[in-house]
């Protein structure tokens, strides 16, 4: 411990001495790098010595139309397009085929030039025009592909053939391209093969690990070396079994191609497309250059492998059919951009128009989502005003600084005036810094000097609303230019539509908020205070919602204690089980009937077909209880997992009470049901008209297992399997209510035991296939017929209601209308945070302190109404009315004013 204190000390001192070096730091450093990957340990002092850390490039900051074409016209192409073209051969041609298409070219009138002669020389007559053309290979090595930039010549890129990696089944090839391709495939193998799930993913784990080290530096370390070897053969034997190749030539995104020396199997290079491609949009002082990429493919396969994998960076991505675009409007646009930047070089903008970089500050509630938005444009420059992070990043001619407030940076004061609200002729309530909070206000107050322009882009959603609107009213002296920004989903392409498109603040959201709050507030302290009374516990407290919750669940617990009997009787035809149960008051009824039942017998009594419609997307409240029901995750968990999916934009915002669908999320679904399943199977459904909100989605076509791949393989971070799980659930849910309906065959059955008869329905054949091919519907062989249940059946005690799983009192607060999509995880938390509730084995039940607090409130008669259902529900449904303007909420305050003031008075 002493060494510990002495190390503590230690850093301590040089904390002190670090701080007293950085002061003495004066003037501007600017650095430029073509480096990729900053991996270097150096890079740290950047941030220790001058407070911010390295941005890096990103492959889909671009402004490009991506082409594809089948016709191997490379000639006319290029004649066509002009000067200012890049040409990329796959890496699978070779070097070799460089020289060979650079002679070909030049013998059709084409000046072309090879990445390898580039020189100063070469390069100035490339920008005058002299060289048309020059070559390289599609790889994200390559130098024409990552260190190549001259803005103002070049105007396109040709693919001649699609980029690609190819990697022998005997893994002899660079770790990271074999990790690329296990990834590619682990989505389609464990699909079909769920046994080599867990062998897979370990796999992916180690070469994640390995990826990064040179082959020098593996050859130095004997038991590295080893160790990669077995590796490398492990998994060259499990590709090489015949199950897997047989499957892997079934696929329409992978080739395998047979050779002396083994199987090649072929993948896309989409990091080689992203980074070549780039070339041709770059930024500049007044944006991002438009550019033409054109694919002729070679590869159909590939090239599928391409268009699917390329979502994993950017789901902005859409290759279009040459033949439907007006290329002569697409290369007046191009050539206006470059026009532009040679403006810029040689200094003919006029003086007003030079400042172009708009500096922009956005302010998000979390540091994920700021960090997330950042990333969108790049790796984004870190700085640190205070003891927060600022995100760092451009945006066309915006340059974005992205912070996040950390939730309400305000509440209402607890002195003054009726417990924090000043009543006079009207309502003001009194709002002070939330302890804790004074130095993010101060890094908001620093950061809005540096800005043109604020926009808020807190929750879209009445606490959002709130939260936004008190920032504005702490940064308003020291910056007027203050917008709301809104958006429902963490995309780029929602980002981007957000920040053009900002708003005013709604000022009805933000009435209903401060109702809401204030109601919260005096109801709650007013409460408290006769409980501090009578327990002598000043630590006790009540709600206006919470309270009538707590009463439900004190209720239900009474009723589980009431039992009934039943017999369970299990039927097993063709693997499949049908569970009979019998249910009985009296336990002597239900132990006759137990002792005397031998058999069971089932008659078909009738048959018909139905059409079985899917159910729809999910809603907070279904989310809740399913990711109860099935995945067994407590209601803050499933919370707590929805928000980061929302945060990294996986999903759309979750909290929600609408079931509406987006054109943009039906055609999401359109796209995956379309590659997945066909056409046919996609049925277009709304659920709900209007409204700004939707239902819970998936943001892009990323299936579970793929997005599981790009978080083992690295590509992503921040997810853990219970994320993947909550992902799964709520992807399959939205992707099946767009699927069509399912055609069922249903036999009707007559099951008869001892005296007693039940009539019973069970699916017993899909006629037409629809959603159930996302969702498993239960279909059960013919079951008419005599069974001998000796053995079969047990006698069980059970409750006539079980307590409540968080999923069904979620379900009651919705039913009843107490309660919002935001408020249902906090009602439950306060519940339990206050021990007047306690979950066992997933259900909750009352405390002997919850059972207490609330006989002790219902004995008072001037409480009982506050502690209604029916108040709670009619004040819900009055803040619903002032959210859309049509109710004041000043008068519905001093109503309720004068209502508290007659229990005060008591």
């Amino acid at each position: 411990k002493t060494i510990s204190l002495i190390r503590l000390k230690g850093k301590k001192e040089k904390k002190e001495e670090l701080k007293k070096i950085k002061e003495k730091i004066k003037g501007i450093l600017v650095l430029s790098s073509a480096t990729a990957n900053p991996r270097s340990f150096r890079i740290k002092l950047f941030r220790e010595l001058l407070g911010f850390e390295v941005g890096m490039p990103t492959f889909y900051l671009r402004n490009i139309v991506d082409a594809y074409t089948e016709k191997d016209e490379l000639i006319s192409y290029l004649k066509r397009f002009g000067k200012g073209g890049l040409l990329f051969l796959p890496s699978d041609k070779g070097k070799e085929s460089i020289f060979k298409i650079s002679e070909i070219l030049k013998n059709n009138g084409i000046n072309a030039l090879s990445y390898e002669e580039l020189n100063e020389e070469n390069l100035e007559k490339y920008r005058k025009g002299e060289i048309d053309i020059l070559i390289g290979i599609a790889s994200f090595r390559n130098p024409l592909a990552r260190g190549f930039d001259l803005p103002e010549v070049c105007r396109y890129a040709i693919f001649y053939g699609v980029p690609k990696i190819v990697i022998s089944l005997k893994f002899e090839e660079n770790l990271s391209h074999l990790l690329w391709a296990l990834s590619s495939v682990r989505a389609f193998i464990v699909k079909k093969f769920p046994q080599y799930s867990n062998k897979i993913n370990n796999w992916l784990l180690q070469l994640k690990k390995y990826q990064y080290l040179t082959a020098d530096f593996i050859n130095q370390k004997e038991n590295l070396k080893r160790k990669i070897f077995a590796l490398r053969e492990e998994i060259s034997q499990f590709f090489l079994k015949k199950e897997i190749i047989d499957f892997l030539k079934t696929l329409k995104e992978i080739t395998l191609r047979y050779r002396e020396e083994g199987y090649l199997m072929v993948v896309s290079d989409v990091t080689g497309y992203l980074q070549a491609s780039g070339r041709v949009s770059r930024m500049y002082a007044g944006g991002i250059t438009k550019g033409f990429s054109l694919i002729i493919v070679d590869d159909k396969i590939a090239f599928n492998h391409l268009k699917k994998k390329i979502r994993w960076f950017s789901d902005e991505i859409n290759f279009l059919p040459l033949v439907e675009l007006d290329l002569e409007k697409i290369f007046l646009e191009i050539n206006e951009d470059r026009k532009k930047i040679k403006e810029f070089l040689f200094k003919k903008i006029p003086e007003e128009k030079k400042d172009i970089l708009k500096p922009i500050l956005i302010i998000v509630e979390s540091p994920n989502k700021a960090k997330t938005i950042a990333n969108f444009f790049g790796k984004p420059i870190r700085r640190r005003i205070g003891e927060y992070d600022i995100y760092e990043t451009a945006m066309e001619d915006r340059y974005l600084m992205i912070t996040a407030s950390f939730g309400h940076i305000l509440d209402l004061a607890t002195e003054g005036g009726y417990y924090g609200v000043i009543l006079n002729n009207e309502i003001i309530p009194i709002y002070q810094p939330i302890e804790g909070k004074e130095e993010i206000i101060n890094t908001l107050k620093k950061s809005a000097l540096e800005a043109e322009q604020v926009l808020i882009a807190t929750d879209p959603d009445t606490e959002g609303e709130k939260i936004g609107w008190d920032i504005k009213q702490l940064l308003t002296p020291y910056i007027k230019n203050i917008q709301r920004m809104e958006f429902h989903e963490v995309t780029k392409r929602a980002i981007v539509k957000a920040i053009r498109e900002p708003r005013d603040f709604d000022l009805n959201l933000i009435k209903a908020q401060i109702l809401r709050r204030i109601s919260d507030r005096w109801v709650g302290f007013e409460f408290s205070q006769f409980l501090h009374k009578a327990f002598l516990n000043p630590t006790l407290s009540a709600g206006r919602v919470q309270t009538p919750v707590l009463g439900w669940i004190i209720e239900r617990e009474k009723e589980s204690k009431q039992k009934i009997y039943q017999i369970l009787v299990n039927i097993e035809k063709n693997n499949k089980r049908l569970r009979l149960n019998f249910s009985f008051e009296d336990y002597q009824n239900a132990q006759n009937f137990f002792k005397d039942l031998k058999e069971v017998v089932i008659e078909k009594i009738g048959e018909r077909e139905e059409i079985e419609n899917p159910p729809p997307p999910y809603r907070t409240d279904t989310m809740l209880k399913d990711a109860s029901d099935f995945l067994s995750l407590p209601l803050p968990k499933t919370m707590e997992l929805a928000q980061t999916l929302f945060e990294l934009g996986y999903i759309t915002y979750h909290r929600t009470d609408s079931l509406r669908v987006s054109d943009l999320g039906i055609n999401i679904a359109k796209e995956f049901i379309k590659e997945e399943f066909g056409e046919e199977y996609f049925h277009k459904r709304i659920w709900e008209e209007g409204g700004a909100h939707e239902c819970i989605r998936p943001t892009k076509i990323l299936e579970p297992e793929e997005l599981s791949s790009m978080l083992l393989s690295g590509q992503i971070e921040g997810l853990k399997k219970e994320h993947l799980r909550l992902y799964e659930m709520i992807f399959k849910r939205f992707i099946a209510s767009q699927m069509r309906p399912v055609k069922v065959k249903v036999f009707d059955y007559l099951v008869k035991a001892l005296d007693k008869e039940e009539k019973i329905s069970l699916k017993t054949e899909i006629l037409e296939s629809g959603w159930e091919k996302m969702i498993k519907l239960e279909i059960y062989p013919l079951m008419a017929g005599q069974y001998d249940v000796e053995k079969k059946k047990e006698l069980r005690k059970r409750p006539k209601k079980y307590p409540y799983t968080y999923g069904e009192l979620v379900w009651e607060m919705k039913t009843k209308g107490i309660g919002r999509p935001s408020t249902y995880a906090p009602i439950i938390e306060k519940l339990l945070e206050r021990k007047y509730v306690k979950e066992i084995k997933g259900f909750l039940l009352p405390t002997e302190l919850g059972k207490k607090v609330y006989s002790y409130l219902k004995t008072i008669e001037e409480m009982k109404n506050f502690l209604s259902e029916e108040f709670t529900r009619q004040l819900e449904a009055l803040m619903d009315k002032v959210e859309t303007g049509a109710a004041d909420y000043q008068k519905i305050l001093y109503d309720l004013y004068h209502h508290l003031k007659k229990i005060k008075s008591f």
